[in-house]
C-alpha cells in the first residue's frame, strides 16, 4: 500500500509522458470513502481517500496487477486534458442557453486529442475529463480485488481515527 499522494504523482507523471488512452472512474464506498480507479492500457491504480476538509485529503492506494477489459473500455472518450482555443470559448459563450448545441460542442471537444499538462497550460482554457462517477466504482473489478479494497478501507479508517478523529466525531 502506498500513500495516495504518491500514486497521484506517479499517475500524473505517466499521464504527461503519454496522455492518450486514460480512464478515470470515481465514487464512494459503503464506508463513505472516495474510491478512484485510474487505468492506462493494462496498468491500473486504485486509491481510497478520506476528505479531511475542502483542501486536504488523506488516503492509500495500490497498483493493480490486472483489471477487467469492460472497465478499460467504458467510454468512447478517454480521460485527459484538452485545450480549448479562444474561438471555442467564444462559441461556448454564444450557445450557453442552447442545450443541443452545447452537447454537440462538448462531443467535438471530447473528440480532440488529449495533451500533457504542460501543453494544456499554454491555452486560455482546458477541458478536463471525462471522469465517470459510480455509486460503487470497484464493483466492476474481480473478486480478487475485494481483499485489497477491504485492507485499504481498514487501514484508512485506522489512519482517520488516529489522526483526524475530530472530523468524524461530533463536538461536545
Amino acid at each position: 500500500m502506498l500513500d495516495s499522494a504518491k500514486i497521484k504523482r506517479e499517475v500524473s507523471r505517466l499521464y504527461d509522458k503519454d496522455p492518450q488512452g486514460w480512464r478515470v472512474l470515481v465514487g464512494r464506498d459503503r464506508a463513505g470513502f472516495y474510491d478512484m480507479l485510474f487505468s492506462h492500457g493494462k496498468k491500473a491504480w486504485q486509491i481510497k481517500e478520506y476528505q479531511v476538509n475542502p483542501y486536504k485529503s488523506v488516503g492509500l492506494g495500490a497498483k493493480l496487477s490486472s483489471i477487467p477489459d469492460q472497465v478499460l473500455t467504458s467510454s468512447e472518450y478517454p480521460f485527459g486534458l484538452r485545450p480549448i482555443a479562444l474561438d471555442k470559448m467564444k462559441e461556448l459563450a454564444s450557445i450557453i442557453d442552447d442545450s443541443s448545441a452545447m452537447n454537440e460542442l462538448a462531443s467535438r471537444l471530447l473528440s480532440e486529442k488529449t495533451v500533457s499538462s504542460a501543453e494544456a497550460a499554454q491555452n486560455p482554457a482546458i477541458l478536463q475529463g471525462p471522469v465517470f462517477h459510480s455509486n460503487s466504482p470497484l464493483d466492476a473489478l474481480s473478486t480478487a480485488h475485494t481483499k485489497l479494497d477491504e485492507r485499504l478501507r481498514r487501514e484508512l479508517r485506522r489512519i482517520v481515527l488516529r489522526e483526524y478523529r475530530h472530523t468524524v466525531t461530533p463536538y461536545i
